[in-house]
C-alpha cells in the first residue's frame, strides 16, 4: 500500500484475511477500499471490525483506527441518489481481479535449478543408453 497500488493491496489483504483473519488487516483492507472510492464496501468492513467480527491481538487499536476511518468517511461528500458513487472510481471486472490474484499467487514463474541442456534432453532420457 505504500506505493499507492491499492488494487493490488486489496487483493493481498483479502487473501490474507482468508488465511488468517484479524482486525488490523481488515482496517488496511478498509483503507484500500476508501482510497479506491468504494465507500460502501469500506463502511461494511469497518462496521464489521467495530462489531467484533474479526479477532486481533491489538483489538482496541484496530477499533480506534476503524472509528477514525469511519469518521473520515462521514466527512466525504455523499453523491446524490441515482448518480454513480464517484465519477473517479474504477469499474473493475471480476476477471481482472481474479487475474491479479493469480499473478500474486504465482509471483514468480517456476524456474528449474537444472541447466537448460538437461531440460532439453529430459524428453529423451528413456532413449539414452548409459
Amino acid at each position: 500500500m505504500q506505493k499507492s497500488n491499492f488494487i493490488a493491496a486489496e487483493v493481498v489483504y483479502k487473501k490474507a484475511q482468508m488465511i488468517d483473519p484479524d482486525a488490523n488487516k481488515a482496517c488496511n483492507l478498509g483503507l484500500c477500499l476508501m482510497k479506491q472510492a468504494r465507500v460502501k464496501e469500506a463502511r461494511l468492513i469497518l462496521f464489521d471490525i467495530l462489531s467484533g467480527r474479526f479477532p486481533g491481538a491489538d483489538y482496541t487499536k484496530a477499533c480506534a483506527r476503524a472509528q477514525q476511518l469511519l469518521s473520515e468517511l462521514e466527512t466525504w461528500r455523499q453523491p446524490p441518489s441515482g448518480s454513480p458513487e464517484n465519477h473517479l472510481s474504477l469499474d473493475l471486472d471480476d476477471d481482472f481481479l481474479d487475474g491479479l490474484e493469480i499473478l500474486i499467487n504465482e509471483w514468480a514463474p517456476y524456474k528449474s535449478k537444472r541447466l537448460p541442456i538437461f531440460e532439453e534432453i529430459e524428453k529423451f532420457r528413456d532413449q539414452l543408453a548409459c
